[in-house]
């Protein structure tokens, strides 16, 4: 009876435990999921986080601007980089974020921040030097260097100004905590002209007479002066190739921009072995004929702008299209007779009406029509006329 009860009793306690375990389980189980679930979760998002890191960085250095910096400092300082996203960028303003991505090197022993822009149209120079400021704050004294893809040539001269180091890859570099101003220009190679087209000559003049601004915009001179956009675009183009100026394209419409280089006499004095005299061919005609809306050129014009004293024939200049004109209305033979009594029309390249003040053709134009003559009269008044030349 004693074994019964105690065998009922084990089978008992058992159902109770075994009641107990079912009651009981469920629970355990629920919260060991829930811990096994979490840490499962925690790896997964660990996990991902990490797969996106190295995504970004593989990303960013799969940047092609990147990959072209590289090769460019390797190719022109034969020094390989190691470029690497820069982690500190994080607590950087909104903005700045966005127009730029951050990467970190090292050139030779300076450590380095490129600001690589991200927008393809270019900011202001100004707005730039302000966010390398800003940036400043937060890399101890790292060099800034701004990156992007092109540059043109104002705003590079801005930057230049404003202290900003930069590479344009493959083109431009400047980096003067190395010492480094590089500008090189992969464009397609022009001829140099030995000497500048008509359009070309009444650019230069423009700038020097009639400009009273730094940029010289192709459309406005070609309208202004009765030149198709064509030639004035060749114009622009053959006084970039000899180092007179430099051209920026704007706008969606490509509307070409030109700066010359350095003050007016600089010009002037630069570009004086490229000027051609105007005249290209001259008339004689008897005095008894009026020269409508003459303007006068040669000696009779240097008489009026120095002491010198007027010869005897009245020397006149007119644009080559009234040349055309005056051949077919008298002929040629009158033409070509030259006597004492006769007016002595210089024909020129270009119209001398453009630049002509009361009457007389300007000065530069003038200069460049006498100054191969060997008379030391005329010598001395073209020199006495540049003295009082109002730049």
């Amino acid at each position: 009876m004693g074994e019964i009860s105690l065998r009922h009793f084990k089978n008992v306690a058992l159902v109770l435990i075994n009641n107990q375990l079912i009651l009981t389980f469920p629970i355990k189980y629920i919260i060991l999921k829930l811990y096994i679930t979490s840490y499962y979760l925690l790896y997964c998002t660990l996990t991902l986080l990490m797969l996106y890191c190295t995504s970004k960085v593989n990303k960013d250095m799969d940047n092609p601007l990147i990959k072209e910096l590289k090769k460019y400092i390797k190719d022109t300082l034969d020094i390989t980089l190691v470029i690497q996203p820069w982690d500190d960028c994080a607590d950087l303003p909104f903005f700045l974020k966005d127009q730029y991505t951050f990467y970190q090197t090292k050139i030779v022993t300076t450590h380095c921040i490129l600001m690589v822009a991200n927008d393809k149209q270019e900011t202001t120079p100004a707005v730039i030097r302000k966010h390398i400021d800003l940036l400043g704050l937060k890399t101890n004294k790292a060099e800034i260097i701004y990156v992007r893809q092109q540059l043109n040539s104002f705003n590079r001269k801005r930057l230049v100004e404003q202290k900003v180091c930069f590479i344009v890859p493959t083109n431009q570099m400047y980096l003067p905590f190395l010492g480094i101003d590089f500008r090189e220009h992969f464009k397609k190679l022009q001829s140099r002209p030995e000497t500048l087209s008509p359009s070309a000559q009444v650019v230069i003049l423009h700038a020097l007479l009639k400009g009273n601004q730094d940029i010289l915009r192709l459309n406005d001179l070609a309208e202004r002066y009765g030149y198709s956009i064509m030639t004035m675009s060749r114009a622009f183009s053959e006084i970039e190739s000899l180092g007179l100026a430099e051209i920026n394209t704007q706008g969606r419409g490509r509307r070409r921009e030109m700066m010359l280089k350095g003050t007016k006499q600089e010009i002037w004095k630069n570009s004086l072995k490229f000027l051609r005299a105007p005249v290209i061919q001259r008339l004689y005609l008897d005095q008894s004929v009026t020269i409508p809306d003459g303007i006068y050129a040669g000696l009779s014009a240097l008489a009026r702008y120095s002491a010198i004293a007027e010869s005897g024939n009245t020397v006149w200049a007119i644009s080559s299209a009234e040349g055309r004109s005056w051949t077919q209305k008298y002929q040629v033979g009158k033409l070509a007779a030259k006597d004492l009594h006769s007016h002595e029309i210089e024909v020129w390249s270009y119209d001398p009406k453009l630049f002509a003040d009361a009457g007389v053709v300007d000065r530069l134009s003038l200069f460049l029509s006498l100054q191969d003559e060997k008379d030391e009269r005329v010598e001395a008044a073209l020199e006495q006329m540049m003295k009082e030349m109002p730049w």
